[in-house]
């Protein structure tokens, strides 16, 4: 199960004070996070912004800042996540990782709702108030939803729109890139579909 992680190269560009454009930073992106969410699976957080329109001038790098799984509120991220393949023998019963199934939860940040449903190559099914683009790059992930399961195949592109959801991978490895933003908080608890 152990999951390694290919190292995401991160080109930011910008410009200087004379107004030339020119590279800013070159090198592999450093805020890598394994096992965040599920224990085959890591993410990269390439960028991250915390307002809209976010300030696009300074030197600072804002893709090394501290982990959340959540995108700030009024802002956003782009992340890659990298998922090893579930071997053929694996066992979801004898998976000492896995959560079962549960009434829907807050998570402790106060952003995400979660009902479970987890194990080493399974995230849980969750609900974030963000809007979520997800892109496939390599391999094969199933999106698990609440009207059934769809696989995503390189290139395929999902749009989320604050919806329960979950990530499984069948038998190989996979990258998908995400941008997510903070979407507008609903008013009540999302309806559970456990």
């Amino acid at each position: 199960m152990p999951l390694k992680m290919r190292p995401v190269r991160r080109v930011v560009t910008g410009n200087d004070q004379l107004g030339r454009s020119g590279v800013i930073f070159d090198s592999d992106a450093p805020n890598v996070n394994i096992g965040t969410v599920a224990a085959s699976a890591g993410m990269t957080d390439v960028w991250v912004y915390h307002q809209t329109p976010a300030p696009v001038t300074g030197v600072r790098d804002d893709g090394n800042l501290p982990f959340a799984f959540d995108p700030p509120a009024q802002g956003g991220h782009l992340r890659i996540v990298q998922s090893a393949g579930k071997p053929a023998d694996y066992r979801a019963d004898l998976d000492t990782t896995a959560v079962p199934l549960h009434e829907a939860r807050l998570r402790p940040n106060g952003h995400t709702w979660d009902r479970g449903g987890q194990n080493a190559y399974s995230s849980p099914v969750h609900q974030s108030e963000t809007i979520d683009y997800g892109v496939m790059m390599s391999g094969k992930r199933t999106l698990i939803l609440d009207d059934g399961l769809r696989e995503m195949l390189p290139g395929d592109t999902v749009v989320q729109l604050a919806n329960w959801h979950g990530w499984t991978n069948p038998n190989e490895e996979s990258s998908m890139a995400f941008i997510m933003m903070g979407g507008v908080p609903r008013a009540h608890p999302p309806k559970d579909k456990s």
